[in-house]
């Protein structure tokens, strides 16, 4: 039991998306950036399908490293009977607008969609000897299961604050980026595009780290102990194995 990350879940940036480019003739009057609707930014979690694995012996499984902080002490020695591993995938995709002032040489850049998907791909490996035990195999599953919905409710909260932080840092930019020299422009549309990717990264750092912590809680002895317990035949049968615990 217990989560194992492989590595640190590396974000995925899209390709800067640039939308349509309108030009203007624009004689005589003041130039104007005015965005002709308002940015559309959609965070959202997703889990996919939860894969087992069911072809790793209790012998294998115990020379695999996860995250998990043994509960029961220095002296105690733990059997891994499965874990849940996979990380949070950070897909960010920016597509901008802009309109060019041809004979001003001025150009204006907002931002036309932010599309954010944070993506859970959970996989739960339960060994050989437990999956073949229908009582300590349903048991182990139960509690990998409680490692996902901790993915799942970490997602959904970091949706949630991620969507209103990329509003409020945004909204005092202007969601644009003003009369521009035209000659810039694909400057400011990476620089516009990396802040997206800053805050959002900023965000899923923090996410991590919460993430590291109620993982780890869900790995308490009371918990091992309950799934211990349920199976006392399985226990048993595998006593043989020095200090037995979970």
């Amino acid at each position: 039991m217990g989560v194992l990350r492989k590595g640190f879940p590396v974000a995925v940036f899209d390709p800067l998306t640039v939308g349509s480019l309108l030009v203007l003739a624009a004689g005589g009057g003041g130039l104007a950036c005015d965005m002709p609707k308002a940015t559309a930014i959609n965070v959202t979690p997703k889990t996919l399908d939860i894969r087992y694995d069911y072809s790793q012996s209790l012998n294998q499984i115990q020379k695999i490293k996860s995250d998990t902080i043994d509960p029961h002490g220095f002296g105690g020695v733990s059997v891994t009977q499965g874990f849940m591993s996979g990380g949070i995938k950070l897909r960010p995709q920016v597509k901008l607008a802009y309109m060019t002032y041809e004979r001003q040489g001025a150009a204006c850049v907002w931002y036309d969609t932010i599309d954010v998907v944070l993506e859970i791909d959970p996989s739960i490996v339960i060994a050989k000897e437990v999956y073949e035990d229908r009582c300590m195999h349903e048991a182990v599953r139960r509690h990998e299961l409680k490692h996902v919905k901790v993915d799942r409710e970490i997602v959904n909260k970091y949706a949630r604050i991620m969507g209103k932080k990329l509003y409020d840092e945004l909204s005092v930019r202007g969601f644009k980026s003003g009369i521009i020299n035209a000659a810039g422009t694909q400057t400011v549309m990476e620089r516009m595009q990396d802040t997206v990717y800053d805050i959002v990264k900023h965000e899923y750092k923090k996410m991590e780290l919460e993430r590291i912590d109620l993982q780890r809680a869900v790995d308490n002895i009371k918990e091992y102990e309950s799934v211990r317990d349920q199976c006392p035949s399985f226990q048993e049968k595998y006593q043989s194995r020095s200090g037995y615990a979970r």
